[in-house]
C-alpha cells in the first residue's frame, strides 16, 4: 500500500512538470549605431611678412581670395593667421604704403596649417617728384648737435616670463614675436623660434638677445655659433645676423633693441 501511494505521487508531480509552459524571453533592444566623427577637414595660414634686411613689417594689407575670402592686418611682429579655411588654393595679395604690391598662389592642404613666410620690397620713390631743396646750414661754431630721434616714453611694467610664455606660446606656427616693452629708442620682445629666423640687420641700433630655452645657433657674419641656455649674444649695428633652433622645443630669445625709435609706447 506504501509502495502504491509514493508511486502516484511521482506519477502526479511528473505530470505538473509537463504541464508548465515556458516563458519566452523578450529580445533586447538593438542599440542605435554610432555616427563616426567627421575629420576636421578645415585648414588654416600662419603668415609672417618681412623685408629684405629680415626686419618685420606691420600694418601689411593682406587680401585672401579663394574658397574662402579673408583679409586682415599683419600686426606689430609682422604676422597675421587665418584660422578655419577651406582647402584648396588660394590667391594672396599684399598691399602697404611703403611696400611694392606683390601676389602669391598658395594651396592647402585639409586639416593642416600652412607655415608662409613673405618678403617684401620697398616702394620706389615718385619718378616726377620734385625732391625738396635741402637748405644749406648756418655754420655756428658753438651749435649743439641736433638730439637724435626719440620715440615716446613707455609705462613702467613688471612681466612673469613664464606665465607670458605659456599665454603665447608658438606652438607649431614657424616663429612667433612678441613686445614685451617699447619706450624710446629701446624695444623688448620674446622670439620663439621653430624655423629658422632669417638675417636681420639693423643700420642704427644695437642687438641682444639672451636665449630663455632651447637650443640653437646664431651665425655672425658668416660664423655660426651654437647656443643653450641662458646664452648671451651681443650683436653691434650694421651687422648681419640670423638664428636657428636645433633639437624638438623651439628656441626661445630675449631680445632687446637699442638706439631706434619705438613704433608705438608700451
Amino acid at each position: 500500500m506504501r509502495t502504491l501511494l509514493l508511486f502516484s505521487l511521482l506519477v502526479i508531480g511528473a505530470a505538473d512538470s509537463f504541464g508548465q509552459e515556458s516563458v519566452p524571453t523578450a529580445p533586447r533592444p538593438a542599440q542605435p549605431a554610432r555616427r563616426a566623427q567627421p575629420a576636421n577637414t578645415r585648414s588654416g595660414m600662419a603668415i609672417t611678412v618681412t623685408d629684405s634686411r629680415g626686419g618685420t613689417l606691420s600694418g601689411i594689407q593682406v587680401q585672401v581670395s579663394g574658397a574662402t575670402d579673408r583679409r586682415g592686418e599683419t600686426n606689430s611682429s609682422g604676422q597675421v593667421n587665418f584660422p578655419g579655411l577651406q582647402a584648396g588654393t588660394y590667391r594672396l595679395r599684399f598691399s602697404g604704403d611703403d611696400v611694392i604690391t606683390f601676389e602669391r598662389e598658395v594651396t592647402l592642404r585639409p586639416g593642416l596649417v600652412a607655415d608662409i613666410d613673405i618678403t617684401l620690397n620697398p616702394a620706389p620713390a615718385s619718378a616726377g617728384a620734385t625732391p625738396a631743396p635741402t637748405p644749406t646750414p648756418t655754420p655756428t661754431p658753438e651749435a649743439p648737435a641736433p638730439a637724435p630721434a626719440m620715440g615716446p616714453p613707455g609705462e613702467p611694467q613688471t612681466l612673469s616670463v613664464p606665465d607670458l610664455l605659456e599665454q603665447n606660446f608658438v606652438g607649431t606656427q614657424p616663429r612667433r614675436e612678441t613686445v614685451l616693452a617699447c619706450s624710446g629708442n629701446t624695444r623688448t620682445t620674446m622670439i620663439q623660434l621653430n624655423t629658422p629666423l632669417p638675417d636681420r640687420l639693423y643700420e642704427t641700433a644695437d642687438a641682444s638677445y639672451y636665449v630663455i630655452g632651447g637650443e640653437g645657433a646664431v651665425r655672425i657674419s658668416g660664423r655660426e655659433t651654437k647656443l643653450g641656455t641662458n646664452a648671451f649674444v651681443s650683436v653691434p649695428r650694421g651687422t648681419a645676423h640670423a638664428f636657428v633652433r636645433s633639437g624638438r622645443r623651439p628656441l626661445i630669445l630675449l631680445a632687446v633693441l637699442s638706439g631706434e625709435p619705438c613704433e608705438q609706447a608700451k
